[in-house]
């Protein structure tokens, strides 16, 4: 699994509840969402050099990208 950024959602306690939001609102399970949204936040984390709304990006991301499918 990537790494974990610190001041995410990932990094609290709110991964989990992140996770199930995301899932119910796409039907998609949320071990599923959370292998998702961490590889999105790992690859918004690598460029960026603004951290602070990582976590809200990510989130919107794999939102729209579930939706999707």
């Amino acid at each position: 699994m990537a790494r974990s950024v610190p001041g995410t959602p990932l990094d609290s306690g709110q991964a989990r509840a992140v996770a199930e939001e995301i899932g119910k609102d796409t039907d998609t399970a949320p071990d599923v969402v959370e292998e998702i949204y961490q590889q999105e936040l790992s690859s918004l984390a690598s460029e960026a050099k603004i951290t602070q709304f990582l976590g809200v990006i990510a989130t919107r991301r794999v939102r729209m990208m579930l939706k999707k499918h």
